[in-house]
């Protein structure tokens, strides 16, 4: 069963200026349905009552300020250029975003694209693989009131012209429409990653022990082009139907459950798996099948992250809790090619750039809360640096991940309820920070925020996983306890330029 929720109870901050209040009657109420959430959202003001000195206010700041269970943070809807929360039935450890028909580069309103999602349910067989499309994602409406008095300076992000006028027509009172088939799948999905290539392969991780590999086609198909579809069962009817399950591993293999999964994007029906023991194996298709034909099985640190180099098919990156990175070479799989401690703790998650100038980059999130990012052709020093450290999280990294559409940008999620969006190619200009922020600059409460941090999601509870959209540019999607948040920060074309 799947729930959709217009709005969130929640903080997105953009380096605006917001204000914290206490839990309202309606919070305490219980209403938590679309309809009382959206009235709760429009009747959102970020105006200071007359009384409140212009000195006192502050900017919050979540690296600053305790937690309070009694506090509610509000989010603006003008930091979004579009926003969308999903509530699913169980939670998401692991999701991946199909790549569809749809076309490439796409930023006209409204919006659509396809999602698979594995499940976290009580019991093992109550779990699923959720085939979605969510379709009508339209652009955030502005509050009214707020509207009227805004000057050029009340917000700061990309200018506001639009492809309005190309958008088409709205539909739905501008509600998106949710649609979905749900694959039967035992145990919980660890971890769920789709393959580079056009037929829409999808392996899983469960915690059953196994590593799974499903096609997707069958599903997408109806979900994509109805019409299409109706015709081609009732042609052929009665016709042999291709499995949905292509292929499991072999008791032989993986003795336990694992996280590490990830398909090669040079060699695009190979893909590899590392389960918690430390065993590594590399899978390639064989007769319809997915078989290894390469492994090491030395007991060892877990296996947290398993990620390809987008340029050599046979060379990829592995993370390891204790805190090293390895590289290994499928063609000699008995010890990694190069080896390094990364952190003092677990290293959670990893990316390596899949743009071709700056594939030297690979990017590590850490139990600690830090997220840095080495050059590969430095790592083999006697003591390797990282080229930057972006400490900021307080909670442990869950997640990680490159833009494709811009090299520089990085998404990041971590345990303290935050997903943030990077620009590494950002340098702090003294003199013009000056000069937009006026008599504000060097006020306390303004100060010590990294210079390449671009925008703050909030709100988040236990997040694992960010994807960036290979084919809408600016568009982030993130997982966590209650279900899927779809967002376009409102400074998008600044992220993607």
């Amino acid at each position: 069963m799947l729930r959709s929720l217009v709005g969130s109870e929640m903080c997105i901050r953009d380096r605006y200026q917001r204000r914290v209040r206490e839990d309202s009657d309606d919070t305490e109420s219980g209403d938590t349905s679309a309809k009382g959430l959206s009235s709760k959202v429009r009747g959102v003001t970020f105006d200071v009552p007359a009384e409140e000195n212009e000195n006192d206010k502050r900017v919050w700041r979540s690296d600053k300020t305790a937690s309070d269970p009694n506090m509610q943070l509000e989010y603006s809807n003008k930091a979004y250029d579009s926003f969308f929360q999903l509530r699913t039935e169980y939670p998401s450890l692991s999701f991946d975003i199909i790549r569809d028909n749809e076309g490439m580069a796409r930023t006209k309103y409204p919006l659509t694209m396809y999602f698979v999602c594995g499940s976290q349910a009580d019991e093992g067989n109550k779990n699923h693989l959720n085939v979605m499309k969510i379709h009508n994602v339209c652009k955030t409406k502005h509050d009214v009131e707020s509207d009227d008095e805004d000057d050029e300076d009340s917000i700061i992000g990309d200018d506001s012209e639009s492809d309005a006028d190309e958008d088409a027509e709205e539909v739905n009172n501008g509600e998106p429409l949710i649609q979905h088939r749900s694959i039967n799948h035992f145990g919980t999905a660890n971890r769920v990653r789709c393959a580079y290539s056009d037929e829409r392969a999808v392996a899983v991780w469960s915690d059953a022990g196994h590593v799974q590999v499903f096609t997707l086609e069958q599903d997408y198909q109806p979900l994509a082009n109805f019409s299409e579809w109706s015709k081609d069962q009732a042609t052929n009817w009665g016709a042999k139907k291709r499995p949905t399950l292509l292929s499991c591993s072999p008791a032989g293999t993986h003795k336990t459950e694992g996280y590490g999964l990830g398909w090669s994007r040079v060699d695009t029906s190979m893909f590899a798996s590392g389960d918690c023991n430390g065993h590594l194996y590399v899978w390639s298709p064989k007769d319809g099948r997915w078989t290894h034909t390469g492994s090491n099985t030395n007991d060892s640190k877990s296996i947290e992250e398993i990620k390809w180099s987008p340029v050599q098919k046979d060379v990829m990156m592995v993370c390891r809790a204790g805190g090293h990175v390895e590289g290994w070479d499928t063609r000699d799989m008995r010890k990694p090619q190069i080896s390094w401690k990364a952190d003092p703790t677990d290293i959670n998650v990893g990316d390596w750039n899949p743009s071709m100038q700056a594939s030297h980059l690979f990017v590590t999130g850490a139990d600690s809360g830090v997220v840095a990012v080495w050059d590969l052709r430095k790592v083999r020093d006697a003591e390797p640096k990282p080229l930057q450290e972006l400490k900021w999280h307080t909670g442990s990294i869950t997640s990680v991940e490159f833009s494709v559409h811009n090299e520089s940008v990085l998404a990041v999620t971590g345990d303290d309820g935050q997903c943030t969006l990077w620009d590494l190619s950002l340098e702090r200009d003294v003199d013009e920070e000056r000069e937009v922020v006026g008599e504000l600059f060097g006020r306390e409460d303004i100060t010590g925020i990294p210079d390449q941090l671009m925008f703050q999601h909030q709100g988040l509870v236990h997040p694992k996983e960010v994807h960036f959209h290979p084919q809408v540019p600016g568009l982030v999607v993130t997982t966590d306890f209650n279900g899927l948040h779809i967002f376009k920060p409102m400074n998008w074309k600044s992220l993607m330029k």
